[in-house]
């Protein structure tokens, strides 16, 4: 098998039932991490790995933690950087809640890396802004597949992101390249 027959493969649409949906919010949708690992198992074998990058790092003011790993697919490589809440509470020895906080970030590490290789966007589509720009060929993806990630700089001061900038501009659903010094009010989403 070579890389352009895994990508396809791993790219198929999902069988109906895969994409879960938020409580809270019924256009916020997910694919479970579990259900991306069983996919690269079955389409890529032993011809995938996935790796935490560094520890993890921890945000106490906001009781958080973002895990950054990489996926790679023959060679092809594609980061992913996972944010979860901790509860603390007033019992500091509490390391259970913690350790499910690293591994529920670091799920959603692997599930931003397996978004990168566009695994899950047909499925996901229905959900996100792209599912009206035609620019965005989602059902026919086989010349899109990119060999390498490029370096996000921001596009006001040029300076290189860091996991932080990357991970507030995920979560705010912001596409240009912005540090998060140099967002623009009107982009940050309101809680």
């Amino acid at each position: 098998m070579n890389y352009k027959e895994i990508a396809l493969a791993l790219q198929a649409p999902f069988p109906n039932g895969t994409v879960q949906l938020s409580s809270s919010n019924k256009r916020q949708a997910h694919i479970p991490v579990q259900v991306y690992i069983n996919r690269l198992e079955k389409e890529a074998g032993e011809h995938w790995s996935w790796s935490v990058i560094g520890e993890p790092t921890i945000v106490e003011a906001d009781s958080a933690v973002i895990v950054r790993g990489e996926l790679s697919i023959l060679g092809a490589k594609r980061s992913g950087m996972g944010f979860s809440h901790y509860d603390r509470g007033k019992d500091i020895k509490n390391v259970s809640a913690f350790r499910n906080a690293v591994n529920a970030a670091e799920s959603d590490a692997i599930r931003s890396a397996c978004d990168k290789f566009l695994i899950g966007w047909s499925d996901l589509a229905p959900y996100r802004d792209c599912e009206t720009d035609e620019s965005i060929e989602i059902n026919n993806r086989s010349e899109d597949i990119r060999e390498t990630d490029v370096e996000r700089v921001c596009q006001r001061c040029a300076k290189k992101l860091t996991d932080i900038d990357q991970l507030f501009l995920e979560v705010n659903r912001i596409k240009s390249p912005y540090c998060t010094e140099h967002v623009p009010k009107h982009l940050i989403k309101k809680i």
